[in-house]
């Protein structure tokens, strides 16, 4: 496991040969200054980029629509859909669905039991997302957004879940409250442990052969 970054991270995104990820540049009265850094698996290189850049890979070609519901961008939770539509949920769990021209359209709210998502992702035409509080998983219906399936409770492999990666049919969740990784194969419902660290675990991501986690102490290549 190789530290790669040491500062404030609010999120990492894959990219097809990289990663990118708004990190804090600064505080100035209070406020975040908030910049943005990719990592090229091509050169090995890691630089700053524009906020174009990362609203690119973040939102795809919606990217404008996207940018009028909020002022947060970063908070924005964001999957692209195929067909050049959008699915976002913002910071009271409204959901929003962006059509590939733009036209934004009010699906209801992602919620359970009246918590809201620590993060969201998409399998199989569904939205599953994480419930920290209840430590669950949640399947919705992409369309109702009505639970169709629920994974986890008070016998729970979820410890505080905070972040949802997909690849495949598998689902890694990042437990913050145990400091560990589980990977849940969404077809069966099994649950592996895959990692363990001796603090918090933020987020995790893949690209290519790369596995990334985010921790308390900074951004890992693993």
């Amino acid at each position: 496991m190789k530290q790669i970054f040491d500062g404030k991270i609010y999120e990492v995104l894959p990219k097809s040969d990289g990663i990118i990820f708004p990190y804090q540049k600064a505080v100035i009265d209070d406020g975040d200054v908030v910049w943005y850094k990719m990592l090229s698996f091509e050169n090995s290189t890691m630089s700053d980029v524009s906020e174009m850049v990362f609203w690119n890979i973040k939102f795809g070609g919606n990217y404008s629509a996207a940018l009028k519901l909020s002022q947060n961008f970063v908070c924005l939770k964001s999957i692209i859909l195929p067909n050049g539509r959008l699915f976002l949920c913002d910071e009271n769990g409204q959901v929003y669905i962006i059509d590939s021209d733009g036209l934004i359209n009010i699906a209801g709210e992602l919620k359970y039991r009246d918590e809201l998502p620590t993060s969201i992702a998409l399998y199989k035409n569904s939205i599953w997302a994480s419930f920290a509080d209840t430590n669950v998983l949640i399947r919705f219906n992409i369309n109702t957004l009505r639970v169709e399936l629920r994974i986890g409770g008070k016998s729970s492999p979820f410890n505080k879940p905070k972040n949802i990666f997909v690849e495949n049919n598998f689902a890694y969740v990042c437990n913050f409250g145990s400091n560990n990784i589980v990977k849940v194969d969404l077809d069966n419902y099994s649950v592996d442990e895959v990692y363990t660290f001796e603090e918090g675990v933020h987020s995790y991501v893949k690209s290519g052969k790369y596995e990334f986690a985010l921790l308390d102490s900074g951004l890992y290549l693993l």
